[in-house]
């Protein structure tokens, strides 16, 4: 099991994959995928770059793996679309930029990094995302994500094993997996990271849930649900059923915490009430406190996540927790 307690301030990233309900079979896949992700967001940070520009590198990788339900490997709404979800926020001064029903876009996180130093605005969704790509068009990258065979194939199985067109989604993914022997794996790949400067920040980015109402927004566009950073607390970012996280402002929740405990019992203790409330399977977190402690919680079998320090540049690399 990784260890996310570190001795002493430090510079360092911590990134995660998603969570599941049952363990992941896909391990070295993902495996390739977080160490590459990683290593773009800790080159910048040995070289003096900010925490904003580690997280932003290292999800925004994540997102062309095409392997995480991000970006390239986004799931489909019932309508058979890609609709995305992503945002950043930078500890120095709670600023923070997020995007919602996002299409046609390379990597939803850049936009939000976008909003966040080109407009005085934080969120931004749906068509005023395409007038705002009308002023910088240059500037973000644009693409055409064809519908991959495996993602037809899931699509097709859970509209199959759904009674009606808008059933719960969380329990039509649950009649899935036990009917598939598959993973219940929930989307959102998120980063965490402190810079040589002891400045925090968190980016996150998701394809959303499998069959969900076009137009729905979940935690990874709202702040202090699914992400949240401030210098003088932390930076923490979710995964999981993101009505909950929006329910509870989970991770400005733990960001609080972290005023007086560190990254590691913060994050459990968020995630615990996660469980009070709203039973198991419900999600993860990964934190770093404004003293550059690591921590993280989930209460699904598996959330795969990477760590890389200044202290121990070996990349750390965990999947099960439970």
């Amino acid at each position: 099991m990784l260890r996310s307690n570190c001795k002493g301030f430090d510079f360092g990233i911590l990134i995660h994959g998603g969570s599941s309900t049952k363990k992941i079979k896909r391990v070295n896949e993902i495996t390739r995928s977080l160490r590459s992700s990683i290593y773009y967001g800790y080159d910048l940070l040995k070289n003096g770059n900010q925490a904003l520009d580690s997280v932003e590198a290292a999800v925004a990788s994540m997102e062309d793996s095409g392997v995480f339900n991000a970006g390239m490997g986004s799931c489909l709404t019932i309508d058979k679309t890609i609709e995305m979800d992503a945002s950043i926020m930078d500890g120095r001064d709670i600023s923070a930029g997020s995007v919602g029903i996002v299409q046609g876009i390379k990597n939803p996180v850049k936009l939000a990094r976008q909003i966040m130093e080109r407009t005085d605005h934080v969120m931004i969704v749906c068509d005023g995302l395409t007038k705002f790509l009308d002023l910088f068009d240059k500037d973000v990258e644009r693409y055409h994500h064809d519908i991959s065979e495996t993602l037809l194939n899931k699509y097709n199985s859970l509209v199959n094993n759904s009674q009606k067109k808008w059933k719960k989604n969380s329990k039509l993914l649950l009649q899935y997996a036990q009917s598939q022997k598959n993973d219940q794996y929930y989307g959102t790949v998120g980063a965490v990271a402190i810079d040589k400067h002891g400045n925090v920040a968190s980016a996150v980015s998701t394809g959303g849930r499998w069959l969900k109402i076009p137009g729905r927004i979940g935690d990874s566009a709202v702040i202090g649900a699914g992400f949240y950073a401030d210098n003088g607390l932390g930076a923490s970012c979710g995964t999981g059923s993101g009505e909950y996280f929006m329910r509870l402002c989970l991770c400005k929740y733990a960001c609080d915490l972290m005023q007086s405990n560190n990254a590691h019992l913060s994050s459990k203790r968020s995630i615990d009430l996660l469980t009070k409330r709203f039973g198991h399977n419900t999600g993860g977190m990964i934190a770093v406190d404004h003293k550059g402690k690591f921590g993280i919680a989930c209460n699904t079998k598996s959330m795969p996540t990477a760590l890389i320090t200044g202290k121990d540049e070996k990349t750390k690399i965990a999947f099960e927790y439970n």
